[in-house]
């Protein structure tokens, strides 16, 4: 007999926040930076270089609650500019999402 999922809002709430899902965020966000520095323009270096990731929070859900995340940010002054030319993190999202 099948038995019936009952989903429990504060654990997976808790789940969301955990600090292991914080390190999944970030091996993921990591393991796209290689994906973002094998398409990155090169010049000087300098723009491939300057990939990290931080750690973060955003709010999401239906209940808008606060949940771990990780961002790929760029160092370099004109990154802005390079992404808007060639649209490096564009593209590599999109591969993220599709996983």
């Amino acid at each position: 007999m099948a038995k019936l999922y009952e989903p429990d809002p504060v654990g997976i709430a808790e789940v969301a926040r955990s600090a292991k899902m914080q390190a999944a965020m970030v091996a993921i966000a990591t393991a796209a930076v290689s994906g973002v520095r094998a398409i990155s323009p090169v010049k000087s270096g300098e723009y491939r270089a300057g990939f990290a990731v931080e750690p973060t929070t955003n709010i999401a859900g239906w209940k808008n609650e606060e949940r771990a995340a990780a961002r790929i940010v760029n160092t370099v002054p004109y990154a802005s500019a390079v992404e808007r030319k060639h649209r490096i993190l564009s593209r590599i999202s999109s591969i993220v999402e599709s996983g």
